[in-house]
C-alpha cells in the first residue's frame, strides 16, 4: 500500500463517528489475530473455533480477553430490595 493510500485510509478513519471508529478497530484486531494466529501452533480450542468459523455455524470467534473498550459503555442494573451480598451471607448462615 503506497504512503498516500495510507494516508488517505488514516484520514478517512478519522471522519468517521467513534462507534465506527471501534468497528474499524476490533476488525483490525480480528486481522492481527489472525495474522499472529497463523504464525503459531493452535491449540485444540483454536482448531475447533476455526473449523467451526469455516463451517459457518460461528459467524466470528470471540475474543479471548476482554478489552477496556468492551467495558466502556457499561452501565449496571439496578435491582430493587435488599443487596445481593446480604442474601448470600444470609444463605450461607
Amino acid at each position: 500500500m503506497s504512503s498516500t493510500t495510507l494516508e488517505k485510509v488514516i484520514e478517512d478513519v478519522r471522519a468517521l463517528s467513534p462507534d465506527e471508529q471501534r468497528k474499524v478497530k476490533e476488525l483490525i484486531d480480528s486481522l492481527l489475530e489472525s495474522a499472529v494466529d497463523a504464525q503459531k501452533v493452535l491449540s485444540p480450542e483454536d482448531l475447533l473455533e476455526q473449523r467451526l468459523l469455516e463451517r459457518g455455524v460461528i459467524s466470528e470467534i470471540p475474543m479471548r480477553l476482554p478489552t477496556p473498550e468492551r467495558f466502556r459503555d457499561f452501565k449496571p442494573i439496578e435491582v430493587k430490595g435488599k443487596p445481593v451480598s446480604e442474601t448470600i451471607i444470609e444463605e450461607r448462615r
